[in-house]
C-alpha cells in the first residue's frame, strides 16, 4: 500500500503545536482522529469560503483533503501553511506525506528527513524509515514486469455463433448452426511497465487467448495481441496513446489481421469515481475472404463508482458507438460489413467474502448495415445482448480460482443471423508481478 497512517503520525510529538486545534478547525480534527476522513473533508469544505488563507483552518483542511485521497487539493493548502510557517515540523510532515502521494518523491523525502533530524520518538521515526524505503524503491526509472497464465475448462452451447472476443465492442458472426461442445482453453498475458518519470510512462503488453473444442476441432480459435502506448498524468486526469496488433486465426490457419491506433483520457475526481473516453480506429484484413476487408472507428465512455456497503461494490456503466466501413465496395461488403453499431454495458464488482470478487456485466448491442441482403432483399438489422457473470476466487497471493457464466441472445431482422449461446468454465489463475 502506498498511504501509510498520516494524521495521527506526530501526534504524540508534536501535540503542543498551535496547529493542532484551532476554531472551527478543531471539528475537523476531531473526524481525522476518529478516522472519519470522508466527513473530515466534507466538513472542511462548508468552511472553506470564510477561512481559506487561515494557517489554523488550511492545516486541518489539508490533512483531510489528503486522506480522503485529494492530495493535490491538501498539498495545495498545505503549502499555504507552510509559507507562513516553514519550520514547523507537523506541517512538514504532513506536506511531504502530501507530495509522496502525488509521486513527487525528491520534495517528500527532503521533507521526511528534515523531520526525521529532529528526534521524533521511535514509532514516528519508524513510520518516516517506511516512507524512505518506499521513495527509495519508487525511485524513477521504475520497471515493472508482470502477467498471468490461465487454464479453463468449460461447455459452449454454440460454438459458431460469435468469436469470443464480444466484451466492450461487440461483433456478430455469420453462423448459427446451434452446434455444442466442451472445450480447454488457455489465456495468458505479459506486461511490462517503464516509468521513466512521475507523470510519464511506457506500457506494452502481449497477450494470447486458445480454445480447443473437444470434437469440433475445425473451430478452433485463438487470437495473439500486442499492445503498447504512452500515457502521462496532470494531477486529476491521464491521457494515453497506444497501438494494437492482432493475429486472429481459425483452425490453426491465419483468418483476420487487425491494427489500430487508440486514445484515452480518464478523469479520476476522487478515490471512489472515475470517468473514461477513449476512441480507436483499427483496419482488419481477412486471409481469405477479402471482401471483408473493412476500417472501424469507436467511441467509448465508461463511468466508475465505488460506493460504501456490503460487500464493497463498485459499479460501472458505458456507452459506445461506432462504424465500420469495407475496404472496397460490393453486393456482400455493403450488406455484411458496412454497418453503424452503439450498444452499453452496466455492471458491478462486488466483494462478498475474504478473496471473492463476483463481477455481473449485462451487455447490448445494436447493429445497422447499410446494404440490403442479397438473397433477403432487406437491410440487415441486428441487436444483442449479453449476461456475463464472472467469479474469482484469490487462494493466496499468485493463485486465483475461477468461474464465468455467460448467456448470449441475437436477434435480427434475418432468421439466419438469430442465435442463443450459453457458456460455463471453470479456470485456475496463476499471476506474477
Amino acid at each position: 500500500m502506498r498511504k501509510l497512517s498520516g494524521v495521527l503520525l506526530l501526534t504524540a510529538f508534536f501535540s503542543t503545536n498551535s496547529y493542532a486545534v484551532a476554531s472551527g478547525a478543531d471539528l475537523i480534527k476531531e473526524l481525522l482522529d476518529a478516522g472519519r476522513y470522508s466527513e473530515a473533508y466534507a466538513l472542511a469544505m462548508t468552511y472553506l469560503s470564510g477561512s481559506e488563507g487561515d494557517p489554523e483552518f488550511d492545516f486541518q483542511y489539508g490533512v483531510a483533503a489528503i486522506d480522503s485521497g485529494n492530495a493535490s487539493e491538501g498539498v495545495f493548502a498545505l503549502e499555504r501553511v507552510a509559507f507562513t510557517d516553514p519550520d514547523n515540523p507537523l506541517v512538514r510532515l504532513e506536506l511531504a506525506r502530501g507530495y509522496y502521494l502525488l509521486n513527487q518523491f525528491e520534495k517528500a523525502k527532503q521533507l521526511f528527513e528534515q523531520v526525521l533530524q529532529l528526534s521524533p520518538p521511535k514509532n514516528v521515526q519508524i513510520r518516516i524509515t517506511k516512507y524512505l524505503q518506499l521513495i527509495e524503491r519508487n525511485s524513477f526509472p521504475i520497471t515493472k514486469i508482470a502477467g498471468f497464465v490461465e487454464i479453463w475448462r468449460g461447455f459452449d452451447s454454440n460454438i459458431n455463433s460469435a468469436p469470443e472476443s464480444q466484451t466492450d465492442l461487440v461483433t456478430l458472426s455469420e453462423d448459427a448452426l446451434g452446434r455444442g461442445d466442451q472445450f480447454n482453453r488457455i489465456h495468458l498475458k505479459g506486461s511490462i511497465d517503464h516509468q521513466y518519470q512521475t507523470d510519464r510512462k511506457l506500457d506494452f503488453s502481449l497477450s494470447g487467448n486458445f480454445r480447443y473444442y473437444d470434437t469440433e476441432s475445425e473451430q478452433d480459435y485463438s487470437t495473439v495481441s500486442i499492445n503498447g502506448g504512452h500515457t502521462w498524468t496532470d494531477q486529476k486526469e491521464r491521457y494515453r496513446l497506444g497501438g494494437v496488433m492482432q493475429k486472429y486465426m481459425r483452425d490453426g490457419q491465419s483468418y483476420r489481421d487487425l491494427l489500430g491506433i487508440n486514445a484515452s483520457w480518464t478523469y479520476l475526481p476522487n478515490n471512489d469515481s472515475q470517468l473514461r473516453l477513449s476512441t480507436g480506429v483499427s483496419s482488419l484484413d481477412y486471409v481469405d475472404s477479402s471482401w471483408k476487408d473493412a476500417t472501424q472507428y469507436h467511441l467509448q465512455g465508461n463511468y466508475f463508482l465505488a460506493v460504501e456497503g456490503n460487500w464493497q461494490p463498485v459499479w460501472f456503466a458505458g456507452l459506445f458507438v461506432g462504424e465500420e466501413t469495407p475496404d472496397t465496395a460490393g453486393i456482400l461488403a455493403d450488406s455484411q460489413v458496412d454497418r453503424f453499431f452503439w450498444g452499453s454495458n452496466v455492471g458491478v464488482q462486488l466483494r462478498p467474502g475474504s478473496g471473492l470478487i463476483l463481477t455481473p456485466v449485462i451487455t447490448y448491442q445494436s447493429s445497422r448495415y447499410k446494404g440490403e441482403d442479397w438473397l433477403y432483399a432487406v437491410k440487415r438489422q441486428d441487436d444483442f445482448a449479453m449476461l456475463n457473470i464472472n467469479l474469482e476466487w484469490a487462494l493466496d497471493n499468485n493463485w486465483d480460482l475461477l468461474a464465468n457464466l455467460s448467456s448470449n441472445h441475437a436477434d435480427s431482422n434475418i432468421e439466419l443471423y438469430e442465435y442463443d449461446r450459453q457458456q460455463a468454465m471453470l479456470g485456475l489463475r496463476y499471476s506474477f508481478k
